[in-house]
């Protein structure tokens, strides 16, 4: 009996921990902390000056292909452009025309002799 006592009490303070908060202080999360520097990118003239890394999600139009680049294509907000990398799988078969309003879920890449461009983890078509 003791044993089960012990177990249950156990099991009771330890189901905090488990709990799902999605709020301030948590990372990922609207109002959460991820780190020194990391703040959102949410407008394509953003990409230019972020950090590696940095979390993105832009809203706008997927405009053309870059010429000679594979997986490369040219973005377009009212802020301006910028190029995005996203793999045929993020497509998912799914087909997208400079018409379609998009929103690209990524990371800000920085490279030594190029523009920072964002690597697309995810897209959804807005219309």
């Amino acid at each position: 009996m003791r044993l089960v006592l012990s177990f249950l009490l156990l099991t009771a303070l330890a189901v905090p921990a488990y709990a799902a908060f999605d709020g301030p202080g948590v990372p990922g999360s609207p109002g959460g902390f991820e780190g020194p520097g990391a703040h959102k990118v949410t407008r394509a003239a953003q990409v230019r000056d972020a950090r590696d890394d940095t979390p993105c999600v832009l809203e706008g139009h997927i405009v053309s292909k870059v010429t000679g680049r594979e997986d490369e294509y040219m973005f377009k907000d009212d802020s301006g452009e910028v190029v995005v990398d996203i793999d045929d799988k993020v497509f998912g078969g799914r087909r997208v025309t400079p018409q379609n309003r998009v929103r690209l879920h990524g990371e800000v890449d920085t490279h030594k002799f190029r523009a920072n461009d964002v690597d697309v983890k995810w897209m959804e078509i807005l219309k």
